[in-house]
């Protein structure tokens, strides 16, 4: 073997070491991207799965709804992030109030939505987990 042999044999172990250098630090940062990701989603589905509300109760009038909801899980949601519909169609945010006012609806707790919308004959409450939650209006 030659000092050209030798060199180029160093040459090129340099250069596979720097390239798997480069991959482990694009892998690395890659895994731990998916792995944060699986954390959120899996965050998710465990708040999604410990949520229980229950509508208690509803008055309804012509031009105004009280719709009570009590927090029966283990989790806690929060009440302006609800989606409120009303036989199908989205009820706007500027009709909706909540008493009393919280930010947060924590376990063993009820709120009472005052929604000034026409009087529906079904209601679909959507929480900020996504869960859905029906009621009739006889």
């Amino acid at each position: 073997m030659g000092f050209s042999s030798v060199v180029g044999t160093t040459v090129m172990i340099v250069a596979l070491l720097i390239c798997g250098a480069y991959l482990y630090t694009t892998m690395d940062n890659y895994y731990e991207n998916v792995d944060h990701a699986y954390s959120v989603y899996y965050e998710h589905i465990h708040n999604k799965l410990d949520e229980k509300l229950l509508i208690t109760n509803v008055i309804a009038t012509a031009t105004q709804t009280n719709i009570t909801i009590y927090n029966n899980g283990s989790v806690v949601v929060e009440p302006d992030k609800f989606t409120i519909l009303f036989d199908g169609t989205v009820v706007p945010e500027e009709n909706i109030s909540y008493y009393p006012q919280k930010k947060y609806l924590v376990p063993l707790d009820s709120i009472t939505i005052v929604v000034n919308w026409t009087r529906p004959f079904r209601i679909c409450v959507v929480s900020d987990n996504g869960n859905k939650y029906f009621y009739s209006v006889p």
